[in-house]
């Protein structure tokens, strides 16, 4: 293809981008539209995560000869294994005891939330 003086149509696109490089002149970037309500924008969620505080909720607990077991945030912990960063120290009937940060902390089961365990040769008598 060619214009009406002769000269490739593809050779000035070239020389035009060649020239753009060789000045430093860079075609700016999109600006953010002025009337998108705030609403539509992204939100910074790396800052409102900074502020979150840590929170544990102590679901359950099983202790046994064989075993020690919680259930911390829905998730089913041992002594030793680490939930939101803070390891787990102790597991007792009706508490677990978390170590975060250097500081101890101390989960306890309400009561409402206590099974007791079932009496044997119980029945309706």
């Amino acid at each position: 293809m060619s214009d009406t003086n002769g000269i490739q149509t593809g050779s000035i696109v070239a020389l035009a981008l060649a020239s753009l490089l060789i000045s430093g002149v860079v075609p700016a970037a999109p600006l953010d539209d002025p009337t998108r309500p705030p609403v539509a924008q992204q939100p910074n969620t790396a800052h409102k995560a900074v502020h979150k505080p840590i929170r544990w909720t102590l679901n359950s607990t099983l202790v046994s000869v064989q075993r020690r077991a919680a259930v911390i945030n829905d998730r089913v912990v041992g002594v030793g294994e680490k939930i939101n960063g803070a390891r787990v120290v102790e597991i007792l009937p009706m508490a677990v005891r978390l170590r975060h940060n250097g500081r101890d902390i101390t989960l306890v089961l309400l009561k409402k939330n206590i099974k007791q365990p079932s009496r044997s040769g119980s029945g309706k008598s």
